[in-house]
């Protein structure tokens, strides 16, 4: 069963990375990412959100938003690291990034949460677990 679990998870992970990166978000929809640790992540975080740590983003954020006219909002526990990350996407030329705090933020914004689901990193090299 574990086998079955793992192929089965590095097989979302192969179709995610091979996916259109617009393809992460819905239509008219923008694309969430937690800037969070994974451990943080995996623990609960919003539904449709992509993991990708703030001191990573400059460096993965190209694999889900291509397009610098990509809507991204950014969420982590407390807002302080989504802020960092917001001004790194800013710095790159990212123009319509928002930082809306913390988890908590989100909820109240009303978006949901998956709690101990396991979701690929996206733009990770690393198979998922």
């Amino acid at each position: 069963m574990k086998k079955l679990t793992g192929l089965l998870a590095a097989l979302l992970f192969s179709i995610l990375a091979l996916a259109e990166p617009s393809s992460l978000a819905a239509p008219g929809q923008p694309l969430i990412i937690d800037v969070r640790t994974a451990e943080e992540y995996r623990a609960e975080h919003v539904r449709d959100a992509v993991n990708i740590p703030y001191d990573e983003i400059t460096a993965r954020i190209a694999a889900v938003a291509p397009d610098r006219d990509s809507r991204i909002v950014l969420y982590c526990r407390s807002g302080r690291r989504s802020g960092i990350a917001e001004q790194a996407l800013r710095q790159m030329g990212y123009r319509q990034v928002e930082n809306k705090g913390g988890l908590k933020d989100m909820l109240q914004s009303s978006y949901q949460t998956d709690r101990g689901a396991v979701v690929c990193q996206a733009g990770s090299t690393t198979p998922c677990p």
